[in-house]
């Protein structure tokens, strides 16, 4: 597989890759550097927009880009919602389901379970309590399956997911050794989880009942997440990120590669005539 680099831009802490088909880029966050980054893959082209505090997430929305910032969802520079008072922990990875709800996750400092899984859908909801850091999302083709990343306990989980968002049927796909850190992933046409390892690095692909299909390789340690998008969704883009000790020169960079899979498109957030839900916490 050929690896490419597909922006200039460096992130301090690159995340949250989103296929924006509208203008054929990728929409992506760099954390640390405080900035909501735009690549035009085709064209060579990154634009960088400077935020005024750190990103955990980026969506599309009927309303324009949302952004997750501390514990508010921002679109258009406006707070459209906030976590209810007295939580802790800092949004960090969110991503639209296939009906159009929001999931977003808040972390905290790596080891202490104080923090949960949200869902957003006119109302902040907590599906999962009890989380270290919030990371990977993702259903499968049929919306049946979420798969989930709670970095703190090194693994990669699915639920039976309903039509009112409930999750059941908690189950460990993958466990990963000591120093390989899940992050970010991606789920392509055929159900299979394409996951980024903080640490690792490389992307994995993992099949749907938890057999490592395949590992992309990349020439950086600290990978962080991945979105298809491209042409017919055949490329997949991924995000890393850059060591605290004199990186090397493409640690932070957006790398795009042809994995031979096909992914699925991107959901949109629904904010129109919200639906409140009453599920209780997982």
């Amino acid at each position: 597989m050929q690896i490419e680099v597909v922006s200039r831009y460096r992130a301090k802490l690159g995340e949250g890759p989103l296929w924006r088909e509208e203008t054929a880029s990728v929409l992506w966050i760099d954390i640390r550097g405080a900035a909501l980054v735009e690549t035009d893959p085709a064209m060579g082209r990154t634009s960088a927009t400077a935020l005024t505090d750190a990103p955990g997430a980026v969506a599309l929305t009927d309303r324009g880009v949302m952004l997750a910032m501390g514990q508010a969802l921002i679109v258009g520079g406006n707070e459209v919602a906030r976590l209810p008072p007295g939580q802790p922990g800092r949004f960090n990875d969110g991503k639209a389901d296939p009906s159009g709800r929001f999931w977003i996750g808040t972390a905290n400092a790596l080891g202490r379970a104080d923090c949960a899984l949200w869902r957003y859908d006119g109302a902040f909801v907590p599906v999962l309590t009890g989380v270290t850091m919030s990371n990977g999302l993702g259903w499968s083709p049929d919306g049946r399956i979420f798969y989930y990343v709670d970095t703190g306990t090194q693994c990669l989980d699915a639920f039976d997911c309903g039509p009112d968002g409930g999750l059941t049927g908690r189950r460990t796909l993958l466990r990963l050794p000591a120093g390989h850190l899940p992050d970010g992933l991606s789920v392509d046409s055929e159900g299979r989880v394409w996951l980024a390892l903080w640490g690792g690095g490389c992307v994995l692909c993992v099949t749907p009942d938890g057999r490592i299909d395949r590992q992309v390789t990349l020439p950086v340690p600290l990978v962080t997440s991945c979105a298809f998008g491209g042409a017919d969704l055949r490329t997949l883009f991924i995000t890393t990120a850059q060591g605290d000790k004199a990186p090397g020169p493409l640690e932070g960079a957006l790398f795009a590669v042809d994995v031979g899979a096909q992914g699925l498109p991107s959901a949109g957030v629904s904010l129109a005539a919200p639906t409140p839900s009453t599920d209780r916490p997982g």
